[in-house]
């Protein structure tokens, strides 16, 4: 996982901010292993690799994972960690996460991680679906702004604790949106150019500035591959009574 929180009742951050945020204080920093706690469901877990950490493997990402064990001074709750769609050990548990179930409320927490790391989030979008939407300085693209708002129409933010991991929530801003319009657009991503250029339809739709205007109705759309058991998440262009897909990536962080 690539979000941690310190406390419950805390808002998740990246775990690259570990230090800026403990002081390297007890019982987050032991014997020079470096702790936290499961952003969704709240168990301990251990930084992985990263600077000042004797906790390392050979891929060198930092990351964070649930403890086997206790963890003095934090919480470790067995059962919330097998049951986790975060956990590794749990062969295709992640796939909760994109169950979306009717008569929740709106999870506020969802709602301020999103506020507080806009810019991220954005910027993970944006990899995902080939568009420019993060210009900085506070500024979204018109097309991240649209994939946003239609996430939040359709109860995006109805998230239970017990399925909100942090590091998902650009996949299923993509994914719960309805098909949006894409006029205008800034694709920043060489191969989606290529394919929107060699597209019979859409040849002509890029014009010098870089922009997609195209001369029909075209929209974008997130779509999984599977709705039982999800394993890519697509990413098409749809006009008329066809599909450009522009880019697959796995479901799975």
């Amino acid at each position: 996982m690539k979000n941690i929180k310190l406390r419950q009742n805390e808002l998740p951050f990246p775990v690259t901010n570990f230090e800026d945020k403990t002081n390297k204080e007890f019982p987050f920093y032991q014997n020079g292993a470096k702790y936290a706690l499961c952003p969704t469901c709240g168990s301990s877990v251990q930084i992985i690799n990263g600077r000042n950490n004797v906790t390392q493997n050979r891929s060198k990402t930092i990351y964070a994972a649930h403890t086997k064990g206790y963890v003095n001074g934090l919480k470790f709750d067995e059962n919330a960690k097998l049951n986790c769609p975060s956990y590794n050990g749990n062969a295709k548990n992640w796939q909760k996460i994109y169950e979306k179930r009717a008569g929740k409320i709106k999870n506020s927490e969802v709602e301020k991680y999103i506020t507080l790391n806009i810019r991220q989030i954005a910027l993970e979008v944006e990899q995902i679906i080939g568009f420019k939407c993060e210009y900085g300085e506070g500024r979204q693209s018109r097309l991240f702004n649209n994939l946003y708002n239609s996430f939040k129409s359709n109860d995006g933010l109805y998230i239970d604790p017990n399925q909100f991991v942090p590091d998902y929530i650009p996949r299923l801003i993509i994914e719960r949106a309805d098909p949006v319009k894409c006029w205008g657009a800034i694709p920043n991503n060489e191969i989606i150019k290529e394919k929107i250029k060699n597209n019979i339809r859409l040849e002509k739709s890029l014009d010098l500035g870089g922009q997609f205007k195209p001369d029909i109705n075209v929209q974008l759309v997130g779509v999984l591959d599977d709705d039982n058991n999800p394993a890519r998440l697509e990413i098409r262009l749809k006009f008329s009574d066809d599909i450009l897909v522009l880019n697959r990536i796995s479901a799975n962080i």
